[in-house]
């Protein structure tokens, strides 16, 4: 059988754990949109487009199985308007199951049983996806399933695209708990969108806002992403330098945005000579690789509670 065509992974659980989509039940009575925690997933999204965010996510859960080597790692695709996880890394000829045909039709996925048919990938189990054989599955089957792969891995790191810029929207997926990476580019339209994306992650109105102070406690009483939840990560426009005019260090989108950027990444023709030829992903440069680390350093300490919060209102 094709696992990667029609084989389904799911496990049948109490009717009561069936999530309700945002509406009213047969009485008339609003039933909330159900919010799934995985304290330990990490997911990459892109304030902009063509950042590589699926090659970052990728590099990234490499990084942390060749630090962290005594512990497990899964990466997955959930990439709605992507994906191909799979031919990025070069396994695509390998049968692991896709996304695409996990369900979970009672509101509960066998962990267990996905984690058997997972492509493995540098040491990493990888949950890939193409949209393009088979619709994916709704939001919440997919945030079940990285709450199960998340109870069987030390840590899940999710491709998850790019961030949207309304509530509600900037993460298509409704998880809870989760650190948030967001790759920004460093220009001026790169930290607009920032901004934007990070407004709708949080929930914060305006930084200009005069009722930012309320924003924040409203925030926090309904459980939506904090600042402390977001690492931001620069991205050098192609073919620019770090001197080059129209881009903005570091420093400065900070400033802007409000929170520290924790690195950045800067162009490397070798390896994205590699993605066009279709030969899989080779090692990071020096700097890259560096940049890697610190955030697979800010997961850890994030993940043991002793992470220095990366996000600061202190720049205000």
């Amino acid at each position: 059988m094709n696992t990667h065509q029609s084989e389904q992974v799911a496990r049948p659980n109490a009717a009561a754990n069936v999530p309700y989509r945002t509406g009213a039940d047969s009485f008339g009575i609003p039933c909330p949109s159900p919010v799934y925690r995985a304290p330990n997933a990490a997911i990459v999204l892109s304030a902009s487009g063509g950042l590589g965010t699926s090659t970052f996510a990728a590099l990234l859960a490499q990084t942390l199985h060749g630090l962290y080597d005594d512990r497990d790692f899964a990466l997955v695709d959930a990439d709605l308007s992507g994906g191909g996880l799979d031919v990025l890394l070069g396994v695509e000829s390998e049968l692991g199951v896709l996304l695409n045909a996990v369900t979970a039709p009672l509101g509960e996925v066998d962990g267990a049983a996905l984690r058997r048919r997972l492509t493995a990938w540098d040491g990493v189990d990888v949950l890939s996806s193409r949209p393009w054989i088979c619709p994916m599955p709704q939001d919440w089957e997919i945030a079940v399933t990285i709450c199960a792969l998340a109870e069987l891995y030390d840590m899940v790191v999710v491709d998850a695209g790019r961030a949207g810029y309304s509530p509600g929207e900037a993460i298509p997926l409704p998880l809870k708990g989760s650190a948030m990476i967001l790759l920004v580019e460093l220009s001026v339209l790169g930290t607009v969108r920032a901004q934007a994306c990070i407004e709708a992650l949080t929930g914060r109105g305006s930084r200009r806002s005069s009722d930012r102070c309320a924003t924040l406690a409203n925030r926090t009483a309904s459980g939506t992403v904090t600042e402390d939840d977001i690492a931001l990560v620069g991205v050098l426009p192609p073919t620019a330098r770090a001197s080059a005019r129209g881009v903005i260090g570091a420093d400065e989108a900070a400033e802007y945005l409000g929170i520290d950027v924790l690195c950045s990444i800067q162009p490397d023709t070798r390896l994205c000579a590699a993605i066009l030829e279709g030969t899989g992903l080779l090692k990071p440069n020096r700097a890259n690789a560096k940049a890697l680390r610190t955030v697979a350093s800010w997961l850890d300490a994030r993940r043991t509670g002793s992470a220095r919060p990366a996000g600061s209102w202190g720049r205000r």
